[in-house]
């Protein structure tokens, strides 16, 4: 359109389906470049086209899978963000790619800028001498923290863990409470770490090949069982399989194979775990008793279950009881399941929002619950007889709470959406 939004005039079309994400106009000011999106069966192309600013026929810069956000600056480049392949997807880096000033046509082939870990770029844009790129470096971040639960019941002030890595979650503790085992993706993918109460930093102990994720300890404590996920090229995960690795270290053993979304229990001094599969087809959760030793399992029991929902649980500590938050309709409720007979009952927390994570005490004789909302998250004490005190509130989203043995401490993840604005020089 004219200066003063006069005579305005339809520039590109694009085809159904397709989307356009970003506009820039050329350094001379008589072209303009566009950046879309166009759906494929695998992943959706992201192609970087230029028109004449008057009429013309376009011209393709690029196409690729994962391109962010670009810019033009003065030189003859066109500075674009574009993510890491596979299993690095959640990083993304700086490429360059030269073009033809008076063609607009690409010359040569892209070339890489930085080679960065851990940081989402988008929105790129130039000062006007294209000496100083401006950026902004977003995403979701889950640090781990770990708060003391008092002799009355409550919690002290949460003290966060870990202080590396995109997303940490805690998944068990050693049997003296004082270590922690948790998984995060601080190296582009899912691996494993153990890190003790008084140190500072976390210590490798399951990092490859695949994504590793949720260790348990075996009942007898000797074992580290663990999901490794299994892939197929351009196909979302089907399938995991239970591993199992000494506690001292070691190479993994496998154990069963589950399907995707299937987790897994173990109490201390017990002779087997209990694990959970969802079948969403007919809305179906589905235990079964595992023993992580002999390879072994055999149906439990099965529960009516919302497709649409996302069940908690846990097992508690004497191996005979488990505890399932958002099962169905009731999302205000906990259901008690005796594995013995398969008997159950509800204990509702009325007022409380839709219940989104479940621990047992270290005694057995209540949970620590998570309820979520638009508001934020809350960590509820209930004691097996239904008496519910609220201990901890915050605006961010809460994980899980996991107890220790010894009930002195309690984990949990808190998590952030951070975003920041950077200035790169000598790109």
């Amino acid at each position: 359109m004219d200066g003063n939004g006069e005579n305005s005039r339809k520039l590109r079309e694009g085809a159904h389906g397709d989307r356009f994400l970003q506009v820039q106009w050329s350094p001379a000011g008589d072209r303009i470049a566009t950046l879309k999106s166009r759906p494929e069966r695998d992943n959706p192309a992201a192609i970087i086209e230029t028109v004449p600013g008057t009429r013309g026929a376009e011209t393709t810069i690029l196409s690729a899978t994962g391109v962010r956000s670009f810019c033009w600056p003065s030189d003859g480049r066109i500075i674009y963000s574009m993510e890491e392949p596979p299993p690095n997807e959640r990083d993304t880096n700086l490429w360059e790619l030269r073009v033809d000033s008076s063609t607009a046509k690409p010359i040569g082939n892209p070339r890489r800028i930085t080679n960065w870990a851990g940081l989402s770029l988008s929105d790129l844009s130039l000062s006007s001498d294209s000496k100083h790129l401006g950026l902004v470096n977003a995403g979701n971040r889950s640090d781990l923290y770990v708060a003391a639960v008092d002799g009355r019941g409550g919690v002290g002030s949460p003290q966060r863990l870990t202080l590396e890595g995109r997303n940490n979650i805690p998944s068990t503790w050693t049997p003296d409470g004082q270590t922690l085992f948790f998984y995060s993706d601080r190296n582009g993918i899912w691996n494993i770490f153990r890190q003790s109460l008084h140190e500072r930093n976390a210590r490798d102990f399951a990092v490859g090949p695949g994504e590793q994720t949720e260790p348990r300890l075996s009942p007898d404590a000797a074992w580290v069982l663990f999901w490794n996920h299994v892939e197929k090229k351009g196909q979302p995960p089907s399938s995991m399989r239970l591993l199992r690795v000494p506690i001292s270290g070691g190479a993994p053993e496998p154990v069963i194979e589950a399907s995707s979304g299937a987790a897994v229990r173990c109490a201390l001094g017990h002779s087997a775990c209990v694990l959970s599969e969802f079948d969403t087809s007919p809305g179906k959760l589905i235990f079964s008793i595992v023993e992580p030793v002999q390879n072994r399992k055999s149906e439990l029991v099965r529960f009516e279950a919302d497709p649409n929902g996302s069940p908690a649980w846990d097992l508690s500590p004497d191996g005979s009881t488990i505890a399932i938050v958002d099962l169905d309709a009731h999302k205000d409720s906990i259901r008690v399941v005796e594995l013995k007979n398969g008997s159950s009952r509800l204990i509702a927390l009325h007022g409380s929002e839709r219940l989104s994570g479940i621990t047992w005490f270290a005694d057995g004789k209540g949970w620590f619950v998570t309820s979520s909302s638009v508001r934020g998250a809350t960590i509820f004490r209930v004691s097996s007889n239904g008496q519910v005190s609220e201990l901890w509130t915050t605006s961010s989203i809460l994980g899980v709470p996991l107890a220790s043995p010894d009930g002195k401490n309690l984990a949990f993840t808190i998590s952030t959406y951070n975003s920041n604005a950077w200035v790169v020089e000598n790109f």
